[in-house]
């Protein structure tokens, strides 16, 4: 089943204002809906295309639509559009894991001082040294603990301590490298990574981990009728 809708008009370029149209696809028990927002006859757009769901949410509904028709269009949009591809099991949507994995979390990296990365390498250097005359290097206490210190750490607080004084927050060295902190979703990390990241972690009913593999999930038979029950476009779009 395919059909195409324009729910609203919304805002363009220099206060102009462009038709928005949405494609709904359901086949094989797959849903998939995208839009364009003044779509042009060269194959460009005014606006945005694809997945332009906030778009068309701030839109003015026309041809009949209304403000709670065109909310319901976006909820459902965003809700069901791609239903084969879940990375959370029945169960763990049921516990809210799909909605805590949105949920953003500040990562902070740091990086040794230089007078700590001095030191770790020179006991290195001390410790290789007796290697190679073959006597034995007794390390003290201090230099095995530099030794154990990694160059660069990532922790999900701010680092404090006994080791706070031999870090420093990192800086970007080159463009597109991460700074002292970094946004990033559970849904992306690890428990290692941050205690309350999800990433691979087991359904506590069925063991599934969380994002290992595509899993489809059925789209309400209330949701499909409703979407095809919507009016037609009245206008041709020059594409979708």
């Amino acid at each position: 089943m395919k059909k195409i809708i324009s729910p609203c008009m919304c805002d363009a370029n220099e206060g102009k204002i462009a038709r928005a149209f949405v494609r709904i696809e359901y086949k094989d028990g797959k849903l998939s809906i995208c839009g364009v927002i003044g779509p042009t006859i060269g194959g460009d757009c005014l606006v945005s295309a694809g997945q332009c769901v906030n778009g068309i949410r701030d839109g003015s509904p026309v041809d009949g639509w209304t403000e709670e028709m065109l909310q319901k269009l976006c909820n459902i949009w965003g809700e069901w559009h791609m239903n084969d591809v879940r990375p959370y099991c029945e169960h763990q949507k049921q516990l809210g894991w799909n909605k805590l994995a949105r949920k953003k979390v500040t990562l902070y990296h740091y990086r040794l001082i230089k007078e700590a990365h001095k030191q770790k390498k020179k006991a290195e250097e001390h410790a290789l040294a007796a290697l190679r005359k073959e006597e034995s290097f007794i390390p003290c206490r201090a230099q095995v603990m530099l030794a154990n210190l990694p160059d660069r750490i990532t922790t999900h607080e701010e680092i404090s301590g006994r080791f706070d004084e031999y870090y420093e927050p990192q800086k970007p060295v080159f463009q597109g490298d991460d700074g002292p902190t970094e946004e990033k979703s559970l849904g992306w990390l690890r428990t290692e990574e941050h205690p309350d990241g999800i990433l691979c972690k087991p359904c506590p009913i069925c063991g599934y981990k969380y994002g290992s593999a595509w899993k489809k999930e059925d789209v309400p038979k209330v949701v499909i009728d409703w979407l095809f029950s919507l009016p037609d476009t009245r206008v041709t779009p020059a594409w979708i």
